[in-house]
């Protein structure tokens, strides 16, 4: 426990001028705000969740079809050995993306209803909300980094950093305490 407080005391001299940016915003509006961003976040991580795993389910349909296809032509010897190194080097790297896609999706369509129910909590200014979306947050920002590590773009970049400074702000702020008893 110590070390959690040594972290948060480091992120509060880190992240002092953004604090200090919000603390004349109304905490009821930060509320709503941030239950909003649950809303479509929520809505986003399951469409995205499902996406990634289509995408594997496909990947990994192509890899047994390609897996047939090579043993078919090794078979037949339309393939030479360096040929058929090279396609089951190709089919190993395909199922480990496939993986990631799938492990990615799941995480994401985890993540989609703590949102949401964090989103119903923070819209109710139910205590348990804003728990649900200290998690959220957090497990998002995860998510948004498997994301990033996949590949994507900028906006995984932008969810990560947005996700994790709510997590801290829900964690952290004395203001959404209050409001959200």
């Amino acid at each position: 426990m110590n070390n959690l407080n040594d972290l948060i005391q480091r992120l509060d001299k880190i992240l002092k001028p953004i604090n200090d940016a919000v603390q004349g915003i109304d905490r009821l509006q930060l509320v709503r705000y941030a239950a909003i961003y649950m809303l479509v976040a929520g809505i986003v991580s399951l469409c995205g969740g499902l996406a990634l795993i289509g995408v594997g389910a496909l990947g990994g349909i192509g890899g047994a079809i390609g897996a047939v296809g090579i043993n078919t032509a090794e078979q037949t010897g339309g393939l030479n050995q360096q040929d058929v190194n090279e396609a089951n080097q190709a089919l190993q790297e395909l199922g480990g993306a496939t993986a990631f896609a799938v492990v990615t999706g799941l995480l994401s369509i985890i993540t989609a209803p703590l949102l949401l129910l964090g989103a119903l909590g923070l819209f109710q200014r139910r205590n348990w909300g804003r728990t649900l979306a200290m998690l959220a947050f957090a497990v998002n920002a995860i998510a948004s980094l498997l994301g990033i590590l996949s590949g994507g773009g900028i906006w995984n970049l932008v969810w990560v950093l947005i996700s994790a400074y709510l997590a801290y702000f829900f964690y952290r702020d004395d203001g959404l305490k209050q409001v959200l008893s």
